[in-house]
């Protein structure tokens, strides 16, 4: 896998749970971390406040969540969006739950900026454009430099 900041990331198994085990680390590290959940800008995709909130357990799907866990991990993504609005990051955003079979489930923060509406119209009907858009457009030095910025931030504020 190719890394948002255009390094080979190499782990075996689940993304997730190798990340969970310091397997390998992002360039921006952890933007949180608590003993249930991690928050971090998206692995592959540089747009600027991607953010991902995944269980450290491994799963599959929203329902193995206990409902503690539901609770929490629904303030992280709160707080996350607040934090990014805050700081004129971005002022909409999409929440998605990502449920893939052999896959850790996981919640993405996507937000939503002008271009993606004018590179697709409907964001959420072509959603995956967005992506290859960004794998291919957005892997610049300026762009790594203005992620790392956001998630310092989010490491600061997210108390």
């Amino acid at each position: 896998m190719i890394n948002y900041a255009n390094e080979i990331v190499n782990f075996k198994g689940c993304p997730s749970c190798a990340y969970v085990k310091k397997e390998f680390v992002l360039p921006c590290g952890l933007a949180y971390e608590n003993d249930r959940f991690i928050l971090s800008q998206d692995w592959e995709l540089p747009i600027k406040g991607f953010f991902i909130v995944s269980p450290k357990r491994h799963m599959e799907t929203f329902s193995e969540l206990t409902e503690e866990e539901r609770i929490e991990i629904f303030r992280i993504v709160n707080k996350t969006i607040k934090i990014l609005r805050l700081n004129n990051i971005c002022d909409r955003f999409n929440v998605i739950f990502e449920e893939k079979t052999n896959t850790h489930f996981h919640i993405w923060i996507m937000p939503r900026y002008q271009w993606m509406e004018e590179l697709v119209g409907n964001i959420r009907d072509n959603i995956g454009k967005i992506f290859e858009y960004a794998k291919i457009n957005l892997r610049t030095s300026e762009n790594y430099k203005q992620i790392k910025e956001i998630t310092n931030i989010i490491k600061r504020e997210f108390i």
